[in-house]
C-alpha cells in the first residue's frame, strides 16, 4: 500500500500559531557577526534539542498546481496522529506501540492512498488496522513519531545559514537546494530554528517548479496520545 509521507517541511499558510519554546526574538546577531552560530554548530544544537523533545504540533500547507491541501499532525514518542485534506478528499493516519491506523473518505483512501475502489467500500467508516511489526506499522512509525525528528534536519554540505533573520520569528534562516531526482523537481529549502536557549525547528519553506509548501512547528514539549478506535476491519481483510 502507498503511503503518504508527512512532509516535515508537510506541512508546510500565513497561521497564527503559539510559539515554540526558546522561540523568543532577543537582538540579530547578523550571520558572520561576533556571537553568531555557524552552520555546524546550529545543527549540533538543534539536534540536541530534538533529542530531548517528547512531542510536536504541525500544521502543514501546500499549493501545487493551484490545489491547497493541508495537514495537522501531532507528532509524540510513542504514539503520532496527522489529518489531511485536499480538496472534497480526506484521510487520517495514526500510529500507537501496538498498531497504526488509516481511515478516510472513499475517494480519499483511493485517490490520495491508492486503495481501488472495492478496497475502499470494504473500509466504509472504519479504521483500517495494521499491527505492530507489519511492514506497514513500520512505515508509519517512522513517519509520525519522534524516531523522524532528525530527518527534519540537513547535511551540514551545501546549507548555508543566511544573513538576515526570520522577520516573523527572529530565528535563524537555514537554506539549501535539492536537485531533481526521477520522482521529484528541483527544490529550495528554507528551515528556521529557533535563536533562544532551545534551538528547535519553528517554521520550514520548500519551493519547487509549480509548487510551494509550508511548515510550521508548535507546542514543541507537548504528550502524544491516540486512543484505539471503536470501528477497525484488519489489514488483511482489506487487501486479502
Amino acid at each position: 500500500m502507498p503511503r503518504h509521507r508527512l512532509v516535515p517541511c508537510a506541512a508546510l499558510a500565513a497561521l497564527l500559531v503559539a510559539p515554540a519554546v526558546g522561540a523568543a526574538v532577543g537582538a540579530a546577531v547578523p550571520a558572520g557577526a561576533a556571537g553568531a552560530p555557524t552552520v555546524s554548530s546550529l545543527l549540533a544544537a538543534s539536534g540536541r534539542a530534538l533529542k530531548g523533545q517528547p512531542g510536536v504540533h504541525l500544521v502543514v500547507t501546500t499549493e501545487r498546481k493551484g490545489v491547497r491541501s493541508a495537514a495537522v499532525a501531532d507528532i509524540g514518542r510513542s504514539a503520532g496522529h496527522e489529518s489531511y485534506t485536499s480538496g472534497a478528499e480526506h484521510f487520517d493516519v495514526a500510529v500507537t506501540a501496538t498498531a497504526a491506523y488509516l481511515s478516510g473518505s472513499p475517494s480519499g483512501l483511493r485517490s490520495l492512498m491508492g486503495l481501488s475502489a472495492s478496497q475502499a467500500g470494504r473500509v466504509g467508516a472504519k479504521w483500517i488496522v495494521m499491527k505492530k511489526g507489519s511492514t506497514q506499522y513500520k512505515e508509519f512509525w517512522l513517519n509520525l513519531t519522534a524516531t523522524g525528528f532528525a530527518a527534519i534536519l540537513p547535511s551540514p554540505k551545501g546549507t548555508r545559514l543566511l544573513a538576515t533573520r526570520d522577520a516573523t520569528t527572529g530565528g535563524y534562516q537555514l537554506r539549501w537546494s535539492t536537485p531533481a531526482s526521477a520522482s521529484a523537481s528541483a527544490s529550495t529549502t528554507t528551515l528556521v530554528i529557533a535563536a533562544g536557549a532551545h534551538a528547535l525547528p519553528l517554521r520550514e519553506e520548500v519551493a519547487a517548479a509549480g509548487a510551494t509548501s509550508l511548515t510550521v512547528f508548535s507546542h514543541w514539549g507537548e504528550v502524544v496520545h491516540f486512543s484505539r478506535p471503536s470501528a477497525t476491519i484488519a489489514y488483511a481483510k482489506v487487501f486479502g
